[in-house]
């Protein structure tokens, strides 16, 4: 039996200044049009601040979400490394992130010269 399977990444570059040309609100409109367009079973983010990632929770309501900030899963004004996935065709059996760093169950933890906290977010689906 095959078994086809879209996954997309998309870094959503946190929100720049309302007058940069990079500002969430100008981009956030096409970055739904790109993610639509592709309908991944599967699209992990990076760089995402909570409210970027209701935006999209919003505009793929037929996708769930899972990931935590890169400070642990009380903090909410951090960046996120959240995974979509399509609750039509993928079920969540299991998930979780780890600290590229020498404690990587410690939430925030930095090591190597890092200057913020770097994550790694991971699903196991059915």
């Amino acid at each position: 039996m095959s078994v086809s399977l879209t996954v997309m990444t998309f870094n959503l570059h946190e929100d720049q200044p309302p007058d940069s040309p990079n500002s969430w609100e100008k981009r956030r409109d096409l970055c739904i049009s790109v993610i639509t367009s592709y309908s991944p079973m599967i699209l992990c983010t990076q760089q995402g601040l909570k409210s970027q990632l209701d935006y999209i929770q919003q505009g793929l309501p037929g996708y769930d979400q899972f990931g935590i900030s890169r400070k642990g899963s009380q903090d909410t004004s951090d960046e996120h490394c959240t995974i979509f996935y399509d609750k039509e065709k993928v079920e969540l059996v299991e998930g979780g992130t780890f600290w590229l760093s020498e404690s990587p169950s410690v939430p925030g933890s930095m090591s190597w010269g890092s200057v913020v906290p770097c994550i790694a977010t991971w699903v196991i689906s059915s």
